[in-house]
């Protein structure tokens, strides 16, 4: 069985860990829609990281970084999953579950009321998470320019 870790990333080599796996999954989704994803503010998000986040969580397989997500402010009440990515040698493991769970156990722990998210209907992998947590489609909730899927959970 391998050692699988989840934590939240506290410590500035895991901090940088995850800052590393955003970075990746940015470029991932880049290439994979062929779009700049520069609209969602990450040039600021990243000069001032972590700052604009209220948590982060990392996964470790066998001692190696290889996926991570984020609890981010939204407005008052609601907060967003942001960034959940897993490199390829940590995929089959379950980590994008076990991440957004303890992303969400955080996010109620901040008494949040919703947590929303957004993502791209050909992720089929992450939409099954989210649908599996008891993620629902939702209007729009900000200004982006691409065919998301835009889904929130409630908290309470």
């Amino acid at each position: 069985m391998p050692d699988i870790k989840i934590s939240e990333a506290t410590a500035d080599a895991d901090i940088a860990a995850v800052r590393v796996i955003f970075l990746e999954y940015l470029q991932f989704v880049e290439h994979y829609l062929e779009q700049d994803l520069s609209f969602q503010g990450t040039d600021k998000e990243f000069a001032d990281f972590p700052q604009t986040y209220d948590a982060l969580f990392l996964a470790q397989l066998d001692g190696a970084p290889v996926a991570a997500c984020g609890v981010k402010p939204f407005k008052p009440g609601i907060c967003e999953l942001k960034r959940l990515y897993c490199r390829p040698a940590g995929r089959g493991h379950g980590l994008g579950l076990k991440l957004s769970t303890a992303a969400i156990a955080k996010a109620r722990g901040l008494n949040y009321a919703s947590i929303y998210l957004d993502t791209d209907h050909g992720l089929t992998h992450a939409n099954a998470i989210y649908e599996a947590l008891g993620f629902r489609d939702i209007d729009k909730y900000y200004d982006n320019p691409m065919d998301s899927r835009f889904m929130g959970l409630s908290l309470r």
